[in-house]
């Protein structure tokens, strides 16, 4: 879904103003109901925040008040299990529990569906039911790993964690009114949850806090225990719970959710969480790493993995985040992470996110330098038969600034080098990951055949120019004359090609030249990427989409086209709190409003591109002083 994100939230003792700060940088999509709006909303007396909801949700949900901040990123734990029932003999629709027969139900649902007639089209479809919740195809959800309902008398079901959520948004309203940490907490005391995301939060008085926020299903010490053997004894069963299906027996009441305080939840007292004066962080890894010096383990499996593998963001991450002085190792033109003090501002801290590092160039770039430097003219065997030289790409290489902005000469060609090497990771890089040091490793690229036509650094820029050649990218070209944003839509929602079709989406105003990487095949912390889905994020709204090169990390297959960005960095923003209050600088990079007839469909675009961020105005006088001309509306009623 294109969805993830990066969150610091610093301490007194890494803050300028020895207090909190907060770096919060979503990555979502530019289109769909997953864009967020930003809101300033204030209750007098009850509620005063800012921050930004997705649409339809009656409050912002990345918010900071006068007190406190937090940001959301998406999280590893699992929000469902799946459960195998053991079907009675000649009956599917009944199944055996604790040796008892158990009914499966149905119901039928209709919905009208406009079809451009006086009548609407009545659709009709019947659901299933057990105990726990809605009957799956599983050979469908598994690509055919496990059997279809009936066969060898089995049959596939699932519990969701927030199936029973019926107070959808009164854990943000409350994080929004909370005046200190402790009430803060007391939200997940009480069983209040973020769904599907992490919370990392700061506030006025220094502290730096994270926690796995979201609803994880309350599992026995029993049933993780026959998980943890399953796990160890089956393939098969390790497969399906490394894909991310926690797959339970439903014939035995051992493995039902432990209901507790929480309705089934993991309650507060067991989720991950970690306090600190200094930092925390989360880019989508592992709640276990949260900060290397206290790492965090001993949790139920369900909220992800522990002592395993960081992602590049992550990895970046916490590498500024324990060097804030230092520019990197490739990158004497970026800002040091936190100025030259050493100590976070809100400044400081949007400048993170725009200074456009990426860990695999700060990992393998002077690397690969070296071994150009060897191969010379000399031509490179490629992987798949034939060959061709390297050394128009490296000689760009060579002088690349290592970062992605938009007038950085060469990233475009760094990039479709590393999204062929990194296929290699498993097999050459020789330092192994190391749970100690998950910064540092894996790492260490191989040098079997290092500087020679058999190398496979140099095989993958090869392979790279080779994708570059085909669409008549020059190597010389600046990443933001190749990559940029362009909004789309303009048609109706309907099946593309079908009876309820929903015409053609047409590019809608300019283009921007556009800064940041692909988080996962760059490693850019700035992450932003490219969507090849003809609809906007799971809804049946038509976009411009691309089709793309395999390992370019998503350039377009027609000449000239590039890189075409929809989603990654969204409403972002540096906070720090100070003695006059909260302090905050940020955008919405895609802009405000999804009409393009809106003088606010593309302004904060235009500014995203030319890092022209603008304060992000809190206290009331500010907000009087700031307001746009005739942009005032008052709705008034009983």
């Amino acid at each position: 879904m294109g969805l993830a994100s990066n969150a610091w939230g610093i301490g007194k003792e890494l803050s300028a103003s020895g207090k909190g700060a907060l770096l919060a940088n979503p990555h979502f999509p530019y289109t769909g109901h997953r864009r967020l709006y930003q809101v300033q909303m204030t209750v007098p007396g009850y509620l005063n925040t800012m921050g930004a909801g997705l649409l339809g949700t009656a409050i912002p949900l990345i918010n900071f008040n006068e007190h406190l901040g937090w940001s959301h990123t998406v999280t590893t734990s699992r929000r469902f299990t799946l459960y195998e029932l053991t079907l009675k003999p000649d009956d599917n629709l009944i199944y055996l529990k604790d040796g008892k027969e158990q009914p499966i139900t149905s119901e039928t649902f209709q919905i009208e569906v406009a079809n451009g007639t006086p009548m609407p089209t009545i659709l009709e479809r019947t659901f299933y039911y057990s105990e726990y919740g809605p009957m799956l195809s599983a050979n469908a959800v598994t690509g055919g790993g496990l059997p279809k309902w009936g066969d060898k008398g089995t049959a596939y079901t699932y519990r969701d964690a927030n199936a029973g959520t019926t107070r959808l948004l009164d854990s943000w309203l409350q994080m929004s009114r909370a005046k200190n940490l402790d009430e803060f907490q007391q939200v997940f005391r009480d069983c209040g949850t973020t769904f599907w995301t992490n919370s990392t939060y700061a506030d006025d008085q220094g502290n730096a806090f994270y926690i796995d926020s979201s609803s994880v299903p309350n599992l026995s010490k029993q049933a993780l225990a026959v998980i943890a053997y399953k796990r160890n004894v089956s393939p098969e069963y390790d497969q399906l719970f490394q894909a991310g299906l926690t797959l339970l027996d439903g014939d035995s009441s051992r493995d039902d959710w432990v209901e507790g305080e929480c309705n089934g939840l993991v309650p507060y007292e067991n989720k991950p969480k970690l306090l600190r004066a200094d930092w925390v962080q989360n880019s989508n890894d592992s709640y276990w790493s949260t900060n290397p010096d206290e790492f965090l383990t001993g949790f139920s499996p369900l909220f992800g993995p522990e002592e395993s593998p960081l992602g590049p963001r992550t990895r970046l991450g916490i590498s500024m985040l324990q060097n804030p002085l230092s520019t990197g190792p490739v990158s004497p033109k970026a800002p040091e992470p936190a100025g030259q003090d050493g100590k976070f501002d809100a400044i400081d801290l949007i400048n993170v996110i725009y200074n456009n590092r990426a860990w695999f160039a700060d990992e393998f770039l002077d690397e690969l330098r070296n071994r150009c430097a060897d191969i010379g003219t000399t031509p490179v065997n490629l992987p798949g038969g034939g060959s061709r030289t390297v050394n128009e790409g490296c000689e760009v290489l060579q002088s690349w600034d290592g970062l992605y902005n938009v007038d950085s000469v060469g990233a475009h060609v760094f990039r479709v080098f590393i999204a062929n090497y990194r296929n290699n990771f498993d097999s050459d890089l020789t330092a192994a990951f190391d749970p100690d040091d998950p910064v540092g490793t894996p790492s260490t690229p191989s040098t079997d055949n290092a500087g020679t036509a058999d190398d496979v650094m140099l095989q993958a820029l090869a392979v790279g120019l080779k994708a570059l050649d085909q669409v008549g990218i020059t190597y010389d070209a600046t990443l933001g004359s190749v990559q940029y944003y362009q909004p789309s839509g303009g048609a109706l929602p309907g099946l593309a090609g079908g009876s309820l079709s929903g015409g053609t989406p047409v590019d809608l105003g300019p283009s921007f030249p556009w800064h940041g990487g692909d988080g996962s095949v760059d490693g850019a912390f700035n992450a932003v990427g490219v969507v090849t889905d003809a609809f906007a994020e799971d809804t049946r709204f038509p976009r411009v989409a691309p089709n793309v090169i395999d390992n370019t990390a998503g350039l377009s297959d027609v000449p000239g086209e590039g890189w075409r960005m929809a989603r990654g960095t969204s409403w972002h923003f540096g906070l720090e709190f100070t003695e006059t209050g909260p302090e905050a600088y940020g955008l919405i990079s895609y802009s405000q409003s999804t009409d393009s007839r809106s003088p606010f469909f593309n302004d904060q675009s235009l500014r995203f591109s030319e890092k022209n961020y603008r304060q992000i105005w809190f206290d009331e006088e500010d907000i009087e002083a700031n307001l746009i001309a005739q942009g005032e509306l008052t709705i008034t009623g009983e």
